[in-house]
């Protein structure tokens, strides 16, 4: 691998391990929403995969496929 493709890697894997440990889980959502944001249940969860695919479109951006090896 190239240092810019290891760069990118990192950025996404950082990317998908906060993903994994900082939003909350839906059932999570669903319980808290109302009481931390003042939202629904499902507007809280529209905000969090927003937010989500947002996180992931700004670690892919620039990103291109690597070709495998024959």
């Amino acid at each position: 691998m190239k240092q810019k493709q290891v760069e990118q890697f990192n950025r996404m894997l950082t990317t998908l391990r906060r993903i994994g440990k900082e939003y909350m889980t839906p059932d999570q959502m669903r319980r808290r929403s109302e009481k931390e944001y003042g939202l629904c249940p499902e507007e809280g969860m529209e905000m969090e995969i927003e937010n989500i695919q947002a996180e992931a479109k700004n670690a892919t951006r620039g990103v291109k496929a690597i070709p495998m090896e024959r």
